[in-house]
């Protein structure tokens, strides 16, 4: 029998998000009675481009991703995933918030202006969620904000559930 929730658990479910994004977070990870074999293996391949200025970050991110069959690139500047992100279309970006030069709110700022990635649905990683919450309520198209340091269950979970693209552009939401 479960338990009922906490009452953090409960605050965490009554919050909403100023940016309209999924706030994903340890409650949303596998149980027992639905461990991560149930949900890992039901996610569709996905072209993701993984954004972060730490190279760590890069490897776990890219290395979790990848290792759940998502063929993944990845880039440590905003200034190199706008250039990626103009020749290339993408299913998915997972992007870091904070980093020197551009930032992860410009480079989603700038996502939303070009034709290729207009609509790809945008995944962030971030130590700062109210940060987050604040820079990103006028950003369309954030899916998850995750915090750092990143659940990487959660960070497979919120790509599985992101909006499939489809090519007319239009986009629908997983079943998970």
């Amino acid at each position: 029998m479960n338990a009922p929730p906490s009452p953090l658990a409960q605050a965490c479910d009554a919050e909403t998000s100023e940016v309209g994004a999924e706030i994903v977070s340890a409650r949303s990870a596998p149980t027992r009675d639905h461990p991560a074999s149930d949900w890992i293996c039901v996610a569709a391949t996905r072209n993701i481009l993984v954004i972060d200025d730490n190279d760590r970050h890069l490897d776990i991110l890219s290395t979790v991703l990848s290792s759940v069959g998502h063929n993944v690139e990845t880039c440590g500047s905003g200034s190199e995933a706008l250039r990626r992100l103009e020749g290339r279309n993408f299913d998915i970006v997972v992007l870091d918030l904070v980093m020197p030069e551009i930032s992860g709110v410009i480079v989603a700022q700038q996502m939303r202006q070009t034709t290729v990635n207009c609509d790809t649905p945008i995944i962030i990683c971030t130590a700062n969620m109210t940060l987050a919450r604040h820079q990103l309520r006028d950003v369309s198209g954030i899916v998850a904000i995750i915090g750092k340091p990143i659940d990487t269950a959660n960070l497979v979970l919120a790509v599985a559930r992101a909006p499939i693209r489809l090519r007319s552009g239009r986009s629908h939401q997983a079943e998970v």
